[in-house]
């Protein structure tokens, strides 16, 4: 068996973990290189066919190559290679250089493939996701990628199919770095070559963070209500006696300080939504001063028509902008005719969750989003008709049972027993004529297009 590695961004490391399971299963193992290879430790340079096996008598693998350079090996000779061909179980071969780079695009004569090769593994890592392309992809400069453009999954998919045109042997791809869920579906889709943009980073919004800065009766119901939402939650006050758990035991954070000091405390996330209840007009408008300018997705502040003006014309006075102010939702909350401290969190929670879901078509649970569990993710990726869930709703499905939905009801159930047969990324379609939904038990019909992947 000859493997070829290929690619970028931890060659040497994929070969030496294949090393070590074929050593595991009593296989002798050469490591070498058709292009050039770090000397390590154990490394045999320029060697000869008895010292090569001696050392794989002696510990089942050998990694040698002829010297170049002080640091680096490069291909044994010819009718060396050929002769370990003959007795050697696995022949692992690092075919191709990076540059210590995550990303490459391969030049006219790479990657350098022995002839005799059963296998291809090709290698890209997720850590060049994000950065700009001068930083993280060797030979940029023989694409037509913008050097400061920064890395998408389609940037990272077009590289390896670069790859793909120019191999005629099969070709395993393996994809490193996946750290959280989003990632890990990137990782199947490209280790699959599934087009990369049937999924949206958007989709993978953590529920919003709700600042609640202000402690009064509005503010408990308010944290009381988050919680169902699975909105993580910060409330602020300056006062001890009501800045503390028992007034807010649902809070995930409690912080009694000073609102002019208070910058250390608030969220950075793009999605973060302030609610501004406090128990004054000066206090509300320094707070609103500390967050417009803060990466946000909803910005409110209580209070009437009357004391909002007021507060506006201070703030215009002192160079704010009126379309800035003009995104502040104030009066807060929906016209509901709210009355009582309960009443009016709803309102609120109401228009927070309006502006959310159309901004956003979905956002994902903290459990699905911090799970490591191995399973299947159904996502939604197209929807018709009333279906009940939006595009990018997702559920995980694994050993020992589900976390989230896309929408209950028997079409989930058949998508569950779907995701427990799923083996590689599919789609499938539901469509429920109304004929279909009698038959399924439901009320009215819909179309969902699921997507399904391992991860």
């Amino acid at each position: 068996m000859i493997i070829s590695v290929i690619g970028s961004g931890g060659k040497t490391t994929y070969i030496h973990e294949l090393k070590d399971k074929y050593v595991s299963l009593n296989k002798t193992v050469l490591m070498c290189t058709t292009t050039h290879m770090l000397i390590e430790e154990d490394t045999l340079v320029d060697p000869g066919y008895d010292e090569i096996m001696q050392r794989i008598e002696a510990y089942g693998y050998c990694h040698a190559g002829n010297r170049c350079g002080d640091l680096k090996i490069e291909a044994l000779d010819e009718e060396l290679l050929n002769q370990l061909k003959q007795v050697v179980d696995a022949i692992l071969i690092e075919a191709d250089g990076s540059k210590y780079l995550p990303l490459k695009f391969p030049s006219a004569n790479e990657p350098v493939i022995d002839s005799d090769t059963d296998e291809i593994v090709l290698i890209s890592n997720l850590n060049g996701l994000n950065q700009p392309v001068k930083d993280v992809v060797h030979r940029y400069k023989l694409t037509n990628l913008d050097p400061s453009e920064h890395v998408t999954p389609r940037i990272m998919q077009d590289l390896i199919r670069a790859y793909l045109k120019k191999l005629n042997k099969p070709v395993t791809i393996h994809v490193n770095g996946a750290s959280d869920l989003y990632t890990r579906c990137v990782k199947a889709l490209l280790e699959e070559n599934v087009d990369v943009n049937l999924i949206r980073k958007e989709w993978f919004n953590m529920q919003p963070k709700l600042v609640i800065l202000g402690c009064g009766h509005v503010s408990q119901y308010l944290a009381k209500m988050a919680s169902i939402l699975e909105l993580y939650t910060i409330v602020i006050d300056n006062r001890k006696e009501f800045a503390n758990s028992q007034h807010f035991p649902t809070a995930d954070e409690i912080h009694c300080i000073d609102y002019a000091q208070m910058d250390s405390v608030l969220p950075d996330e793009e999605n973060a939504c302030y609610v501004i209840v406090t128990r004054g007009h000066k206090d509300d408008r320094l707070c609103l001063e500390k967050t417009i300018h803060k990466p946000h997705l909803y910005l409110g502040m209580i209070g009437s028509k009357g004391k909002v003006k007021k507060t506006f014309d201070a703030l215009i006075e002192e160079g704010y902008l009126k379309e800035e102010l003009s995104n502040v939702h104030a009066p807060i909350g929906l016209d509901i005719k709210a009355q009582t401290p309960a009443e009016i969190s709803i309102s609120i929670l109401a228009e927070l969750i309006e502006i959310k879901n159309t901004k956003f078509s979905s956002s994902v649970s903290k459990e699905l989003l911090e799970s490591n569990m191995h399973g299947t993710l159904c996502i939604i990726i197209d929807k018709k008709g009333s279906a009940p869930r939006g595009i990018g709703s997702m559920m995980l499905v694994h050993k020992d049972g589900v976390i989230d939905t896309i929408g209950g009801g028997k079409v989930e159930y058949q998508a569950i027993l779907d995701a427990k047969e799923c083996k590689k990324v599919m789609i499938k379609e539901y469509d429920l004529s109304n004929a279909e939904s009698a038959t399924l038990g439901m009320i009215c019909g819909g179309y969902n297009k699921v997507l399904f992947i391992p991860v």
